[in-house]
């Protein structure tokens, strides 16, 4: 994704039957998702957890590697293995906060 703002975000899941506050994401996990998005700062502050990285962000694969080298780095967190244990279904529902969860562990 070049474009700096992302397309129609999808927020109507079955997280939105969770209750209580929203979700804060990790400062850090932000900026890794603008700068593998290419995309500014502001555009990763508009996310949220449910956001699907493929469906909703259109993460690439070039994108992809990009945020795992940057989780690598910065947080220890391998979204490559992650990835790999997925189905076709499971990398399609992958979500932000499956990376806030990922890069907490």
């Amino acid at each position: 994704m070049t474009d700096s703002a992302h397309s129609s975000v999808h927020r109507g899941t079955a997280s939105d039957l969770a209750s209580g506050p929203p979700a804060v994401l990790d400062p850090g996990l932000l900026a890794a998702l603008a700068e593998a998005a290419d995309a500014l700062p502001e555009w990763a502050q508009s996310l949220a957890p449910e956001d699907r990285l493929d469906g909703d962000l259109a993460l690439d694969e070039s994108e992809f590697a990009v945020l795992d080298a940057l989780l690598r780095e910065r947080f220890g967190a391998d979204l490559g293995a992650l990835r790999a244990g997925l189905d076709v279904a499971g990398l399609a529902a992958l979500t932000v906060g499956d990376l806030a969860g990922l890069v907490r562990r």
